[in-house]
């Protein structure tokens, strides 16, 4: 079964997207700060990564770039900043997709 990590911490859209990742047949690993996500990316290696880019502790830029130095997971980031200067700046730490 394909294993999603969803590294977020606004507790509604993580439901959201878990419950219809699972849906779909996914099984889904939730972490709310980016450190969890970071453990459980190297603990549970995920066939993807959904992450925030806003996170508390280690952010999510961060967190992309140390996963892009340690795998080839695919990442793509989710967020909520829409500027093309984000955008430019979220691909370049190694993000496969920015989704707004």
């Amino acid at each position: 079964m394909t294993k999603i990590l969803i590294v977020e911490d606004e507790k509604i859209l993580l439901d959201l997207l878990a419950r219809h990742l699972q849906a779909e047949g996914y099984e889904v690993l939730i972490a709310t700060t980016g450190d969890t996500g970071l453990e459980m990316a190297r603990n549970d290696q995920p066939d993807l990564c959904l992450l925030d880019v806003m996170l508390p502790g280690l952010d999510g830029l961060s967190l992309c770039r140390i996963l892009r130095r340690e795998t080839d997971i695919p990442i793509i980031l989710l967020t909520a900043r829409a500027s093309e200067v984000d955008r430019v700046i979220g691909l370049d730490t190694g993000a496969d997709d920015y989704v707004i």
